[in-house]
This record gives C-alpha cells, structure tokens and sequence, in this order.
C-alpha cells in the first residue's frame, strides 16, 4: 500500500505484532535521549550527582526538543505516520509539564505559570487530533477482540457509519491538521528560548521531593481515601491526570534508583492506563451517540453500545483496584525512601567521579 493514506492501516494487527516482538527488548540510550521498549524517546533522566537545578532545566528543554522533532516528522502522507508524530509530540508535553510541576515554587512563579499555560494550550490543540486518530484504534480493537458474528458486524458498521461520517482521520483533509502541527511548532521553539531566561538557581532536591510527597498525598487520598466502587466513577478521571504526572516525574528522576522507581513507574502506568482506554472508549462512546442515526440497523447500534460499557465498567474496576496497589505506600515512607535513594545516588556518583 505504500504511503496510501486510505490503505495503510489495513492490517493494523499485523503490525502490532511486529511492535510487541520488538518492545521486548531493553531500555536503552541514544545519544541524549532515552527510549522505551516501544521505541518512544524521551529525555535521559536526571543524574542524582549533577546540578538538581541544572539536570531539571536540561530534561525541560530535551523534552521540547523532542516534541519539536516529532512536529516535524508529520509530513508523511502516511496515517500511521502521522499518528505517530501526534502521538510523540502529545507524549513529550506532558513529560515536560510533569518535571515543570516539580519545579513550581522553586521558579519564578510569573515565568513558570507562563510555560504551564504554553504548554497546556499546545496540548490542547492536539488533542483533537489524537482523538480522531485514536479512534481507528479502538475499532481495530473491536473488531479483532469481539466474538460473534453479529457483533464483528456491528463494529464494521459502526467504523463505515463514522467514515461517512467524516469522524475517521483517513477521510478529512490533512492541511488543517498540518496548519496547528506547524503553529504548535512554532510555540514551541519560542518556549525554548523563554526557558532559557527562567532562573532555576533555587531548584534543589529538597523541593523537588516535596512536590513529589504532594503529588503523592493527592493520589493516595483519591484511590484510598475517597473511591467507592459503587460511586459514579467518571469521577476518577479527574485524578488521571495527576497519575500521569506523578508516573512521569518518578520517570524523569528513575535515576536516582532505576530499578525501585521504575516498579513505582509501571504500576502507576498501569492505572493511567485503565483509565485513558476508558476515556477513549467514552469518546467512541459519544461518537456513536452523535452518529446514531445514521445506523441503519438501530440493533447493530445497541449492540456496539453495550460492548463499549461493558468494558468501561471492567476498565473502571481495574483502575481503582490497581490504583490503590500501587499508591498503598504511606506518604512518610514514599518521602523517605525517596530521600534515602537519591542521597545514595549522589554520592555514589560523586565516588565514581572521584575515582576517575
């Protein structure tokens, strides 16, 4: 199919398995990035022996580097492609707005607020994007996972009722999408240089850890203190995004104990997880709503309809059981351990320099 725009994901599952087998492998660095086992690169994490201001200041701006790059890489005229540059650039802004939240009281709060704004606008306007492409995901999904020859045929009418209805990204005209790619580049290379004028001189591990013991307290109080699994649990993705930002600044400062932070790293992901399919399976939710009556079988439609809720419901339940798994650690022990293993890093690493 080549760089067909209307042919490329047509064997999705094919391609997914290629992913999976090569997301085996370890984490690893290249050059001044670090990248995942799904090949997604992110800023090389702190070194517990370096400058805390100065590390922190370095992974913000690695970050908007990389969203840049990824900014740039959407001229394909290929829809994973460019899905995939939505996607990274999407993925770097938060990384970026999770380490700017652990700086908050130790910079100057005008200039702070100002980059927190930036980059929350930018989001924003992607956002859109990434949620019209997400959705051929989902269908893709459906259609391999539902079993029954009724409902695999109600998932391809829903996927020919929301092409039709220009609700899929193969069926829309790219040059809009490529006018707010090309805008959020922009503002991000002026956030470059704004950060580069931001004084983060009172930037020291002290601080960063009480953020990170607040951050802590929110998402403890929210899966331990304040869930019921009989409560309307839409309520639960108003502390997604602080699962986000607690996994990702644990991310931006694994260093410090790579093999500790990074358990505290998945479980966490495993959460945000749960709770971002059932957001999307919400938007497919809405979507189908919208599009209703352009079903031609009202059946088929309910049929789509209650496989999504029912696995929001599944998705709902893991999220809080797995939320309170992985934020069962008291706040005075997350803070210690925190504190004793970043003590130890940096100075084994100052050793180390000694050595040398």
């Amino acid at each position: 199919m080549g760089d067909h725009p209307h042919g490329d994901h047509l064997h999705d599952h094919q391609r997914r398995g290629q992913h999976r087998r090569r997301d085996r492998g370890d984490r690893r660095t290249d050059g001044a990035c670090a990248v995942s086992r799904s090949g997604v690169p992110s800023a090389t994490p702190i070194a517990p022996d370096r400058p805390v201001s100065a590390e922190f200041r370095r992974v913000l701006v690695d970050e908007l580097r990389l969203a840049i790059n990824a900014c740039d890489s959407h001229g394909s005229w290929e829809v994973r492609r460019r899905s995939e540059a939505i996607r990274r650039t999407r993925k770097a802004l938060k990384r970026f707005r999770a380490v700017l939240d652990l700086v908050k009281g130790s910079v100057p709060e005008e200039g702070h607020e100002a980059l927190r704004v930036a980059a929350r606008d930018f989001g924003r306007r992607l956002s859109p994007l990434r949620d019209r492409d997400v959705v051929l995901d989902l269908l893709d999904d459906l259609g391999e996972q539902v079993t029954g020859r009724r409902r695999r045929e109600a998932v391809r009418m829903t996927a020919a009722v929301l092409s039709a209805a220009k609700a899929l990204p193969t069926t829309r005209d790219h040059r809009e999408d490529e006018a707010v790619i090309d805008e959020v580049r922009d503002g991000l290379e002026e956030l470059v240089i704004r950060l580069g004028s931001i004084d983060f001189d009172a930037v020291d591990r002290a601080s960063v850890i009480d953020r990170f013991d607040r951050a802590w307290r929110h998402v403890r109080h929210r899966f331990h203190d304040d869930v019921d699994e009989d409560d309307d649990l839409s309520r639960l993705h108003e502390n997604r995004k602080r699962v986000i930002r607690l996994q990702l600044g644990l991310a931006a400062i694994r260093g410090v104990n790579p093999r500790s932070i990074r358990r505290d790293v998945r479980a966490l992901k495993q959460v945000a997880g749960s709770l971002g399919r059932d957001r999307d399976l919400a938007m497919l939710e809405a979507l189908v709503a919208e599009h209703g009556d352009r079903f031609p079988d009202a059946d088929a439609r309910r049929r789509v309809e209650n496989e999504i809720a029912t696995r929001r419901r599944r998705l709902q339940r893991d999220a809080i059981r797995s939320g309170r798994d992985a934020s069962r650690r008291s706040p005075l022990k997350f803070r210690k351990r925190l504190e004793k293993w970043w003590s130890k890093g940096a100075s084994e690493g100052g050793a180390q320099v000694a050595k040398s």
